[in-house]
């Protein structure tokens, strides 16, 4: 697990690198290490594959970052999946729910928290990047909002 340390280091750039208000300590989420198998019930029961590239994700309702248990976070490429999350945490604080209450403001929530984790990976002398696809992704025209499943697809089907 990550020290406490190294959450505070990392909730202070996710505050800087995205501009948001920093939380105290103790407004942080809690994080828990989960299996691919928790991830798929908790994420996507009803399509494994959606599953397939999630390592972690924040869920607002018991303000808790839930990361897949194969991620090192002794590595910056793993610190990077937990600030992303932090930047959720941040954006939670600062606008409440709506951050996910609709296509457009959850990809924009995206585009913000994958913008930070890819400054940070580039702070830190590395050249991996995550999230690019959202650049060729827009919201379908249908959605299934009574589920909360927000549906993206690649802005040439439009």
């Amino acid at each position: 697990m990550v020290t406490e340390s190294v959450m505070i280091s990392l909730m202070i750039a996710a505050s800087r690198l995205s501009g948001l208000p920093a939380i105290p300590a103790e407004q942080m989420s809690a994080v828990k290490t989960i299996s691919q198998a928790e991830i798929i019930a908790m994420q996507c029961p009803d399509d494994p594959e959606e599953c397939s590239n999630i390592v972690a994700f924040y869920e607002m309702k018991n303000n808790t970052i839930f990361l897949k248990n194969t991620l090192d976070l002794e590595t910056t490429i793993g610190q990077s999946f937990l600030l992303h999350e932090m930047v959720h945490v941040l954006q939670h604080k600062a606008f409440g729910s709506d951050i996910f209450d609709d296509c457009d403001n959850t990809v924009r929530s995206e585009r913000l928290a994958y913008a930070v984790q890819n400054k940070f990976l580039i702070n830190n002398g590395l050249f991996d990047r995550f999230g690019d696809s959202l650049a060729f992704m827009t919201c379908s025209n249908t959605q299934d909002a009574k589920q909360g499943n927000i549906k993206i697809e690649p802005i040439l089907v439009k």
